[in-house]
């Protein structure tokens, strides 16, 4: 069977009551009451540099008439940071200083190609980031990623795959070329598809930030095909930083 072409699922910013559309893949887990966590390595590296000291001029026999000082060149302009920059570091504020829409108990904004889903009640706020593909000709949503803000150095969530998939061998990660952690495990399967969670420590969250596309890879069922699906990371740091702030 055709593997079906998968495409962009853009959602509009909007802030107020909520709307009827897909249900959240993590409301769809809990109902399942499973957890699952995997693990990333971690690294970090620290440099530093000391300057010499400069050395002392010898001093002058005779002293001279001082030049007159020459103007000093006008320092170079700093280069205005790009819209998405700007939209990461308004996010960033303080969450107590991120004002709601009036009235609103759920917010939905669009980072490039990711999208920032906010819902409050009385005594919490969850908020979350993803990013969903589907069937060009059906619109049919076929494979979705939603990650909620960290929690004790951990953002966990969940990935809805496409049919057809063999469910031994799980799921695998990359960042652009480069393997992200272990992989995870399908747990269920739904009419939409199956649902693997997820689990990104800091250290994940933060490179993907600066990376240009995560990578999903799997393997077909009926004869160990590889697959990948790949995510467009453009929008995903201040579509994070803006899930953070208002879930703060």
């Amino acid at each position: 069977m055709p593997t079906p072409s998968l495409r962009a699922d853009p959602r509009r910013a909007s802030g107020g009551r909520s709307r009827p559309g897909p249900a959240s893949l993590m409301a769809l887990l809990a109902v399942a009451g499973l957890v699952f966590l995997a693990q990333a390595p971690r690294a970090s590296a620290q440099e530093a540099e000391e300057a010499a000291p400069a050395a002392e001029e010898p001093a002058k026999p005779k002293a001279k008439p001082k030049p007159a000082p020459r103007p000093k060149p006008a320092p170079a302009k700093a280069a205005e940071p790009k819209p998405a920059e700007k939209a990461a570091e308004a996010a960033q504020a303080d969450g107590k200083t991120v004002a709601w829409p009036a009235g609103a108990d759920t917010v939905t904004e669009t980072y490039g190609e990711w999208t920032t889903s906010c819902a409050r009640g009385e005594a919490q706020v969850a908020c979350m980031v993803m990013q969903a593909q589907g069937d060009k000709n059906t619109g049919r949503r076929q494979f979705a990623f939603e990650l909620r803000t960290p929690k004790d150095g951990r953002a966990e969530g969940v990935v809805l795959m496409p049919f057809g998939l063999a469910i031994e061998p799980g799921i695998g990660f990359k960042l652009d070329e480069a393997t992200l952690g272990k992989g995870a495990f399908y747990v269920s399967c739904n009419n939409e598809g199956c649902l693997v969670p997820i689990s990104f420590p800091a250290l994940a969250t933060d490179a993907m930030k600066t990376a240009k596309a995560l990578v999903v890879t799997a393997k077909k069922s009926a004869n160990d095909e590889a697959v990948t699906i790949n995510l467009p990371l453009a929008g995903f740091a201040p579509a994070f930083a803006r899930a953070i702030a208002l879930g703060g």
